[in-house]
């Protein structure tokens, strides 16, 4: 069932409408999309619904001439903190999750003026959409799509943008070019120490190793200040009929030490939600054994591009992933506030900690890191 979203009739003869279950078709859009990636999967949203409490799909779709020629696939979900609970609902409208990217998805055959045309009228379509109370919308667009079409939301004078930079590291000629020409020594040596020193690494599917791993990543958003991931939801992304998610897992002596989990399309794959405990950092060091575990997979599946992801403005995290062989790819995040939450936000600056706020850290520069208790989550 649908319902219009903005204007029925448009000069260009598109239609955009909303529904909160994704099209059959959506499949081919996805194909023949521009800067498609792996979050305007169906998988990746409906996963999402599934495990995150409070979430509601929303998609849009544009249609000409009853053909799918664009979309957006977004996320409507509750945030706040607890001096907040029950005192007041905010909502967040969101193309993308957790460092992710997303954004419209538009067929690549269009006329560049059409692609435009739909790209507006999706965008627009997406503000309407926005809760009448204290609310956010976010789009959060790779490079692919920012280029292409990050000036047309800033001519619109409707949106914020923010630059959310990512750490990429080039694949082409293989794991063995990888580790001759992208790795600097010092990685070099730390992942065969590790190795040497009995850490292993491996990709799987497997949840239970993910379920290991979670009190680690629970702890880790402890220190960040940050909402964890639902453990459902990580889970639910192995599930991937097309095997498009993996976890890559490090271990000693049968105990998880770190891992990631990377989403891939195409030929990118992003490591997207992942830690490492400190307390190994300077004996076995996981951070690098992850990190080369992630490639090993990402060049055995034939990808060319792997996405570290950004650094959150730590210098140490961003210098770490330049030895790993990483070039930063620039990004574009683009809000737009009610005013009711533009005050929250000022808000935030004088009683502290807010969803999305505090200084981003690494955990492991903290210098009095502890080991993680098992069971405790």
């Amino acid at each position: 069932m649908t319902d219009p979203a903005g204007t029925d009739a448009r000069a260009s003869g598109v239609t955009v409408a909303v529904s909160g279950a994704p099209p059959d078709d959506w499949p081919a859009l996805l194909a023949a999309g521009f800067g498609a990636e792996y979050t305007h999967s169906r998988h990746w949203t409906l996963a999402a619904v599934e495990a995150w409490p409070g979430c509601r799909p929303v998609w849009l779709t544009a249609r000409l001439a009853g053909k799918l020629v664009g979309g957006v696939a977004a996320l409507s979900r509750p945030v706040g903190s607890s001096y907040l609970k029950g005192l007041l609902k905010i909502e967040r409208l969101e193309s993308s999750l957790d460092g992710t990217t997303g954004g419209p998805l538009i067929r690549s055959d269009l006329a560049p003026a059409l692609q435009d045309r739909i790209f507006l009228d999706l965008t627009t379509a997406f503000l309407e959409r926005r809760h009448s109370g204290p609310a956010a919308c976010t789009l959060a667009l790779n490079r692919t799509l920012d280029v292409r079409f990050g000036s047309l939301l800033a001519q619109s004078g409707r949106w914020q943008r923010h630059d959310a930079p990512t750490a990429v590291v080039d694949l082409g000629g293989g794991i063995e070019n990888v580790a001759a020409k992208r790795l600097n020594r010092t990685k070099r040596n730390e992942r065969n120490r590790g190795l040497r020193q009995g850490a292993e690494v491996f990709a799987t599917t497997n949840q239970d190793l993910v379920r290991s791993y979670y009190p680690l990543y629970l702890a880790a958003t402890g220190h960040w200040g940050t909402t964890p991931v639902p453990l459902e939801f990580l889970c639910r992304l192995l599930e991937d009929p097309h095997e498009r998610c993996f976890f890559v897992c490090v271990r000693l002596a049968g105990k998880v030490i770190g891992g990631h989990l990377n989403l891939h399309y195409g030929d990118r794959v992003f490591a997207w939600n992942g830690v490492t405990d400190p307390l190994y950092a300077r004996t076995h060091y996981p951070a690098t054994l992850v990190f080369w575990g992630d490639m090993v997979e990402a060049c055995r599946r034939g990808a060319r591009w792997f996405d570290l992801g950004g650094s959150g403005g730590v210098q140490s995290l961003t210098g770490f992933k330049k030895y790993l062989g990483a070039e930063i790819e620039e990004r574009g995040f683009y809000t737009h506030e009610s005013r009711s939450m533009a005050g929250l936000r000022t808000l935030r600056s004088f009683f502290g900690r807010f969803p999305g706020g505090g200084p981003a850290q690494r955990w492991h520069d903290r210098s009095e890191a502890r080991p993680v208790r098992r069971g405790t989550a």
